[in-house]
């Protein structure tokens, strides 16, 4: 498996899932996205994917989901896709183009930009609106290790996808405040994903990791 994590977190945020896949006998890298454009992100998951010589199930949340659309496209080890409240673009359509075609999130409009024009959720809201049902304190130390992301992770236009060609699942997170639910459901819906709905925040992977952790195990069932 490789996991690859979205904006405002980094690898660390599979580190509960990524110990439940290893616990069950699976080989596994969380990578550590640059989140410097959608195109440098895409390189660094396809490195990761080359480092294994059987099939590959990729996992992406949030963001991520945008990266592995792109970085399963003609890659033959990936058997499948895992969107975790994840953005899937189509061709020539960009992660922020995908969310605006919804209505806007509470967590979207508490991003922030620093004096560069780089992005991070606004750490006195991080809690509430990415990981409501995370411990209190790991949720603060969520929002102080945030990479800050460039414009362009959200504004690239996506190239071809794999989701056109391989089976997906979606877990989609009914008590979202980041990616909403409606949002969740068109966006499971147009890439025909088996859907599993789970009562989480944006931030599934640390709170509820089994019900993540069992979703990629069926991927990898159905199709290696």
């Amino acid at each position: 498996m490789v996991l690859v994590h979205g904006l405002w977190v980094d690898g660390s945020s599979w580190r509960l899932v990524a110990r439940e896949l290893l616990d069950r006998g699976h080989s596994v890298t969380c990578v550590q996205l640059p989140l410097s454009s959608l195109t440098d992100d895409v390189a660094v998951v396809r490195r990761a994917v080359a480092q294994f010589d059987g099939p590959v199930v990729l996992a992406g949340h949030s963001y991520g989901g945008a990266v592995i659309s792109n970085a399963s496209h003609g890659a033959e080890q990936v058997s499948a896709l895992v969107y975790v409240a994840a953005v899937a673009t189509r061709p020539g359509e960009s992660a922020g183009a995908v969310l605006e075609g919804f209505a806007p999130s509470e967590g979207l409009g508490a991003v922030v930009a620093d004096k560069q024009g780089y992005l991070t959720l606004d750490r006195e809201r991080f809690a509430e609106l990415f990981a409501g049902d995370v411990p209190p304190r790991e949720a603060e130390v969520m929002a102080v290790s945030q990479g800050p992301a460039a414009p362009a992770c959200l504004s690239e236009a996506s190239g071809e996808v794999g989701w056109q060609q391989l089976p997906s699942w979606y877990v989609l997170c009914e008590q979202d405040r980041t990616v909403t639910p409606e949002a969740q459901r068109g966006i499971a819906e147009r890439i025909g994903a088996t859907v599993v709905s789970v009562p989480a925040s944006h931030s599934v992977a640390v709170s509820q990791p089994h019900t993540v952790v069992d979703t990629i195990e069926k991927a990898v069932t159905a199709t290696v």
